[in-house]
């Protein structure tokens, strides 16, 4: 998870100052405002394209940290099927 993240970073701009993994009980990730980024370790069991959406989501949250307009303007210009991907 920690290469794909730094993968999908480079590939679309971002940057972010560290990166955990864990066993998280309510969310896939998340994304604090130092820009710190904890990943669930069960992301692992979900197929590429959704583990990618959740990487992507986190991304964008090193940017944008609300759920508003702003965040999700950002998040489909980078993953334009976000919409979709969101629904499964």
């Amino acid at each position: 998870l920690p290469r794909q993240l730094e993968a999908l970073a480079k590939q679309h701009g971002y940057t972010y100052h560290s990166v955990a993994t864990k066993r998280l009980k309510s969310r896939w990730g998340s994304c604090s405002q130092q820009q710190d980024i904890v990943l669930n370790i069960f992301l692992m069991t979900l197929p590429w394209q959704l583990i990618d959406y959740v990487l992507m989501h986190e991304l964008v949250h090193t940017k944008v940290l609300s759920h508003g307009p702003a965040f999700w303007e950002e998040f489909e210009r980078v993953l334009p099927e976000a919409k979709a991907l969101r629904k499964q």
